[in-house]
Order: structure tokens, then sequence, then C-alpha cells
């Protein structure tokens, strides 16, 4: 935009202050990396944007009644732009290199495994989007819930990725690990992502086969990046039934700006409204302050910061066969990320530096966890254009991880009665992640990309290094038609509550697994449609028994094929997207050593999302979720134990069973009114599980275990409402 209003000040002020100048001439030759000669270059200058295109011989040639200080800009497409301080007029031609743009292949936007959410390159899904997608809640990861590869695993915000725990997808902000990204992030309660969707510029989410860039995950990656400098100043306040936010965004200058948001969060008059309240000892709450600023110090050089701290609590009411009570829950997050962009020619630059952290305390019964992590991180990434068509790109990272480790787990995983006997542990797991990573991207021709890495990491809790090849490719066979495929080894340390020395296993290897990915996109504008099919194999997984102690050495498997379409219907007034996942996975049970289901084995899972708008005013949508159910292990039998009075389950084929099958169909509005100028007021509404379907998350039973009663979802039909308006100034 300042371009823009440069440039309209010197067309008006222009010819009555150059009147009186002689003309000179301004000429020169744009030539590649290479030496070789550039036709078709865009030269100007750009105080008066006077200029010429270059000839076949790489020459441009114009003239100009501008003296003193001036800038010639070289712009042409593929090419890092070029600018150059002058004095005019020029004592001779000028000579002028312009350098391939760096890792950037515009013919070609299709990964395997790949989605890029929001202002990013291959938008599939923006903001707003995500606001509009019913059921969502505007919550980011909801509304990745609707895209193929992921699993329906019960209501939560969590990203259960073909076949793999949540544990196992790393989410990133600006390039930082976010320890904790999920709030209210319990077994025993729904979760719901940290991150305001209006704080985010994009989201780049990969079901699998990403690059040798990202380490230490076994699934998946959403690396989100946060919005850029405001362009304008205003403050937005939001009311709703279920908490009230206000935000501030201000844009100091051309280079400088910043956001902030506080957010209170209290359900009790939600909970009431929908006639929940009863479940709930203490409803559940939250509140957060996050903002963040950018410094646009030159063209192509930026640095951001990001901060973020929440706290959430709640007290759910439970009643197990040993023992009814309240589970209790508090949590506190927070972030602190600073990063950088910059380079040099055709050198790219990218560092950050950030810290997370998460505590929380539960306690129910005779159980009890307290825990404290942090994570201190550094990064650098670069990116160097050796020549047309080939790329390199590096970078190094460390993490430094701390956990504060205490509680009591019962001896007997059915006896939560708060004198049951218990293992109780107190310890400091501390450790450091080195990793660093190279590739290789090569672009013969428009049609045809591929991606060389290799990855290698080191950690003190495992003691050993990992070395993960990756390749992937994209095949542009027509316009329309692109083929993509991906084939690489990934590992990730496992929990540091696994090397606890109490319950834990200090001889934990990385936990490791091999992705095979091939598959289709065709996009002809207003149709888009994906298919991709995918194998993983894992190796020496860790995970938790019923008691808590470790038990590593897992394997498994996953195979299955994801379906996308997104499409414009013009002549209904529609746009909607359906997304189908059919999925067979297993892996080793931990209780038993026996290989079994995934708990996350959702053999099929459906997402239907349709939105219509009604002129510039109004929005309504319509969401259907439907999916097999998990599997889960039965209790078949009981013995009574007359020291504790109580019965002990006894149970069945690991997994041998599965939840009843689970639908859920949510409905949104939205109206937009503007009230005064550059006012934005929109009043909102959704239904959640309209149809108040009763779908059933788990399964608890009777005392003697004799009847096994459905434990319903958390969410009947609720109804929440609200509106927000934005005040200019």
């Amino acid at each position: 935009m300042w371009l823009v209003c440069i440039a309209a000040f010197a067309l008006i002020i222009g010819p009555a202050h150059l009147a009186a100048q002689e003309p000179s001439t301004v000429a020169g030759t744009v030539s590649d990396a290479a030496g070789q000669p550039l036709a078709g270059a865009d030269a100007f200058l750009l105080q008066t944007l006077e200029g010429s295109l270059t000839d076949q011989a790489g020459g441009f040639s114009f003239n100009t009644r501008a003296t003193g200080p001036a800038t010639v800009v070289v712009q042409k497409p593929g090419y890092l732009e070029v600018r150059l301080a002058v004095d005019l007029p020029l004592d001779g031609p000028l000579a002028i290199a312009m350098h391939f743009v760096p890792i950037v292949l515009q013919p070609i936007t299709v990964e395997a495994g790949a989605f890029r959410l929001g202002n990013l390159p291959d938008v599939t899904l923006d903001d707003l989007e995500v606001v509009r997608t019913p059921g969502a809640a505007a919550d980011p990861f909801r509304a990745i819930q609707t895209f193929p590869g992921l699993q329906s695993v019960g209501e939560g915000a969590g990203l259960f990725v073909r076949g793999g725990d949540i544990s196992e997808t790393r989410v990133l902000l600006d390039g930082a690990t976010v320890i904790s990204p999920f709030r209210l992030d319990t077994d025993r309660t729904i979760s719901f992502g940290r991150f305001d969707p209006f704080q985010l510029r994009g989201i780049h989410f990969s079901a699998g086969g990403f690059g040798a860039e990202y380490g230490d995950a076994l699934s998946a990656i959403a690396d989100l990046r946060s919005v850029d400098r405001p362009t304008s100043s205003e403050l937005g306040v939001t009311a709703a039934i279920g908490g009230v936010s206000g935000g501030l965004q201000i844009d100091l200058s051309e280079s400088v700006g910043f956001r902030a948001t506080a957010t209170h969060s209290d359900t009790d008059l939600l909970m009431r409204l929908n006639g929940r309240r009863d479940e709930f000892d203490a409803v559940p709450r939250s509140s957060d302050l996050s903002g963040g600023g950018e410094w646009a110090y030159r063209d192509g050089g930026s640095l951001k910061v990001f901060a973020l701290v929440q706290t959430d609590g709640v007290g759910v009411r439970i009643r197990d066969p040993s023992y009814s009570g309240v589970y209790r829950s508090d949590a506190r997050a927070d972030l602190f990320a600073v990063s950088g962009l910059d380079h040099v020619r055709a050198v790219a630059f990218e560092w950050g530096l950030a810290t997370s952290g998460s505590r929380k305390d539960e306690d129910f019964g005779a159980f009890r966890l307290d825990r404290d992590d942090r994570s201190i991180q550094a990064r650098a990434r670069m990116e160097v254009p050796v020549r047309p068509g080939v790329a390199v790109a590096a970078g190094a990272e460390m993490e430094h991880r701390d956990a504060d480790l205490a509680g009591s787990v019962p001896v007997a995983s059915h006896d939560n009665a708060p004198n049951a006997a218990t293992t109780v542990f107190s310890s400091r797991q501390s450790g450091v992640r080195l990793g660093g990573f190279g590739e290789f991207e090569l672009q013969p021709s428009n049609a045809l990309r591929v991606l060389i890495g290799l990855r290698t990491d080191r950690s003190t809790f495992t003691g050993r290094a990992t070395v993960d090849p990756r390749l992937s490719a994209t095949w542009r066979l027509t316009e329309q038609l692109t083929l993509a495929g991906a084939w690489g080894v990934f590992h990730q340390v496992p929990d540091p509550l696994l090397f606890e020395p109490t319950l834990g296993d200090s001889s934990l290897p990385a936990m490791s697994a091999h992705h095979w990915i091939g598959g289709a996109t065709w996009n002809d504008g207003i149709r888009l449609v994906r298919v991709e099919a995918y194998a993983k194999r894992y190796a020496a997984l860790a995970a938790r028994t019923r008691t808590g102690s470790a038990r590593g050495g897992g394997t498994g498997t996953a195979r299955g094929f994801d379906v996308f379409v997104k499409e414009e219907l013009g002549f209904l007034g529609l746009d909607g997207r359906i997304a189908y996942s059919f999925i067979r996975s297993e892996r080793t049970d931990p209780d038993s050593g026996r290989l079994a289901p995934s708990p996350f084995d959702a053999t099929h899972t459906l997402n239907l999302v349709l939105n219509r708008g009604v002129g510039n005013w109004l929005d309504a949508g319509v969401a259907y979720r439907a999916a097999t159910g998990v599997p889960f292990t039965p209790v078949r039998d009981a013995a009574f134990d007359p020291d504790r009075g109580l019965w002990e389950p006894v149970y069945g084929t690991p997994l041998s069973e599965r939840l009843p099958r689970y639908a859920r169909i949510d409905l949104s509005a939205s109206v937009l009114q503007s009230y005064w100028s550059d006012n934005t007021t929109v009043f909102f509404v959704s239904i959640m599980n309209s149809l108040d379907r009763s779908n059933v998350r788990e399964y608890r039973y009777s005392r003697d275990y004799s009847e096994r009663i459905p434990l319903e979802t958390p969410f009947p039909r609720s109804i929440y409402f609200g509106v927000t308006t934005t005040l200019p100034f």
C-alpha cells in the first residue's frame, strides 16, 4: 500500500518539480546468476515509476528528468527482486544480476499428506472458514479435524492422525514447539485448542511424509504461523454466553504494529441453559492473555514476537465402581517466541528463540499428578539457490526439556478410593535434544519437483542418535492433475514421564515410524478432489499401562486411504467440502503385550460441511460428522476382594469390542451488520448436536461389574450464541 502512495505522490508533484530538468538516460543489462541475459524483466525508478522491459539481450533503457538519489527496481517472476540505490544522472550503464527464488516452486503446490490452511499458498481453509465451520467452536484444531486422515476419537480437539496417538502430532507456533496446545486437556473432560483463529496467518498441516525440516514427530505436523503486523488500528469486543473477550490492534507505522487479546470464559450459564450444570462441581473455566508484534525493519527483513499465558480449571463428578467423587484439574500454559527472517542477496535466513511451559495439577481419589514442564528452544534455517531448478536448505535446532513430576497412582488400577494403596513418585527429568537437517530440492521442469532430505537427532533422554532419510516427489501430468508421493523414516522421543525412575524405564529408545504415501489431486479451479493411500510401520513404541508404569518395545501398523472433495456449487449458492477416511491400524497393547487393534482405529470417518451465504449479511452452515466407534477392552468377569471390600475386574481380549457408531449434526448462522463507519458487527448462534443424539464415549460399570452403563457424550444438544463488534480508531 505504501508503494502505491509513494507512486501517486510522485505522479502528482513530479511534472511540476521536474519540468526544468533536462532528461537523462537510465540504461543497463540484467542477467541471471550464471551471466545469461534475462528478457522481459521490468526495470523502473521507484520514485517516478518510469521504466522499461529488458530485451532479448537483457538490455533496458529509458529517459527520466529525475536527479539526485533514486532507487532502480528490477522485477521478474521466479527471481528475487533487486533494488539498487543510484545517483542521477548515471555515469554509465548498470549491470544487474538476478537470483532464482529459493525453495519456491509456484507451478506445483501439492504435497503428499499436506494441507496449507490460512493465508498461505494452496489455501483450503482460512480463518473465516474456521469460524464458519459448524461444530468447530471457532477452534482451528477442530476445523482441521474435518480434513481427511484424522480419526474421530471422542469429542475433544486432539489430532489423532492415521492411526497415531494425539502425542504423535507435533504442534508448532512460528517454528517453536508448543508443549501444551490444548486447554482442559484431560481424559475426563473435553479439550479445546489454545489459539484464536484470528491470531493465525495460516497453518501448514501434514498428515505424514513431511520433510526433514521437522523432527521429533511420529505421525503429523501442525505448523501454525502468527498473523503479521496489522494495517489498521481498532478495538474488538466479543460477548457470548460462555465468556467475554477484547482485542486491540495498533498500526504504529508502515513497519511496526502489534496485537493483544484478553479472554475470560466461564461456562456456568452455558451449562445451566443446556441442562448440564449438575455434571460439574466446578464448571470449565479459563482465562488467557496473548499478544504479538512485528517490526519490518527493511524489505525482506522482519522481527516478530508472540506471547501467550492461559489458565484453565474444571471439577467433574465421576462415578467409578470403587469410588465416586470429583476429578479436579487446574492448569497453566505459557509461550514466548521471538522469530526473524532476512536475506542476503539470494540466501534466505530464518531463526527463532522460544520458551514454552505447562503446569497441570490433577487429582481423583487415590490418583494425584502434579506436573511442571518447560522447554527452551533455538533454531536456525537457511535456503540457498544453487542454480535455476536446484536449491538447498539446511538448519539446526536445540531443545532443552525439564519436567518436574510428583504424585501417586493406585497400585490396583480398579481401586481409586482415597485410602487405596498407591505408588508414590517424585522426580525431575531433564534432557537436551539436538537436531539438524539438509534438503535438496530439484525442479528440472515446472511439471516435476523432487525433495531429498536427511535428518539426524540426538537426545540425552535416550542417549542415542537417530538418522532419518526422507524423499518426496510431485509430478504434474496436466494443468489439473497432479501426482504426489512420499517416503520417510521418523523418530520421536517418548514423554519424559516414561523415563521417571519409579514407574518409568530409563533405557527407552526413540520411537520410530516408516511412512509410505501416494496420491493424486485434481484441481480445475472450481472443484478440488484429492485421493491418498498410505502405510505406516511403528517400532519401539512406549506407553503407560493401567497402573501407570512404562512399557516399551511396542510395534504397530496403519494402512488406509483418504478422499477429500471441495467444491463451490454456484447454482445453489453453496460451498462445501467432504472428507472420508478409511483405516486399519493395530499396535501392541501395553497391558497384555499382545498386538491388538489401535485404540484410535475409527475404521470409517466422514465429515461433510456445507455453507451458504445470503447477500453480504447472512451466512448459514451445517456439518455432519460420523465415525465407526473406536475399540475398547471389555470387562468379562469380576472377583470379590474381601480385604478391600470391592470387586476386582477381569478383562477380556484386549481392544476386542467397539463403542457404538458416532454421529452428529451441527448448525450455525451469523448475521453481519455495520452500525457506523468502518464498523463490523457479527451476531452468531450455533446448535451443536442439533438432533440430540446420545453418542457413547465410554462405558462405566456397576460396583460388581455385572452391568455395563454407557457414558453418553458431553455434547447433548447445546446452544451457543453471542455478538462481536469492532471499534476502529
